[in-house]
């Protein structure tokens, strides 16, 4: 195994990729389907072995819903195969993210951009922007309700808008921890809105209160769309 020229050619692809103008541009999807090809060509399950799979579930790489150690319910499910890495790191190498700086987690089998991800999303496009991260306003044990206004600067746009990000909490929640989830949803919120891409949001987000199934991604959207809506006009 030629790790020197398989590493050079992933970097080739990499950059290739962080290329790729989502908005606005239909040839992409030509570029897309040309960067998942060679990544399959080039993540063979040697090289899965040796460079990317030892780089799961780390703080340099990138963290799972699998540790593959009991969890607190006490149930132990084992890491993921190279099957379900290889097809989560090509989505993010796609989607122009690094396989390292925890860009991106695997929840359910399926790759999410994190914080850092968006963060690096952002730059790429040259979006200029501010957060502002509020305190939780809930009282309810479960989910905590933080506000978070983002002002940004995007080809000659100047806007801002306010969501009410809903995130998951327990009793092992740090304020930090969900400062940070919350300011996760406003960079994908931004995200969303400047390139019209959805990726969707990982399983944990939903829950289920008084036995009554609630997707708080769903109804947080809803709620950004007015809020910002109503900025605009």
């Amino acid at each position: 195994m030629e790790l020197v020229k398989i590493k050079h050619d992933f970097a080739a692809v990499c950059k290739q990729a962080q290329n790729i103008q989502l908005i606005n541009n239909f040839e992409a999807a030509f570029e897309a389907v040309v960067t998942v090809n060679q990544l399959r060509n080039i993540l063979t399950d040697d090289v899965m072995k040796a460079v990317f799979m030892p780089l799961m579930n780390t703080k340099i790489g990138f963290l799972t819903d699998r540790s593959g150690k009991p969890s607190k319910n006490g149930q132990t499910y084992p890491v993921y195969s190279i099957a379900v890495v290889r097809d989560a790191l090509i989505d993010a190498i796609s989607f122009g993210l690094q396989p390292t700086g925890n860009q991106f987690n695997i929840i359910a089998e399926r790759m999410y951009p994190t914080k850092e991800g968006y963060t690096m999303k952002l730059k790429q496009l040259g979006v200029k922007y501010i957060t502002e991260i509020g305190i939780d306003k809930s009282t309810n044990a479960n989910f905590a309700e933080i506000p978070c206004k983002i002002s940004y600067e995007f080809q000659g746009e100047k806007n801002s808008f306010t969501i009410l990000a809903t995130v998951k909490k327990d009793s092992y929640s740090s304020h930090d921890q969900l400062r940070g989830k919350a300011e996760r949803k406003a960079k994908k919120q931004l995200f969303e809105y400047i390139t019209g891409c959805d990726l969707g949001d990982a399983d944990e987000e939903s829950s289920t209160v008084n036995g009554i199934a609630i997707d708080i991604t769903e109804a947080e959207k809803n709620k950004t769309k007015l809020l910002f809506d109503e900025q605009k006009k």
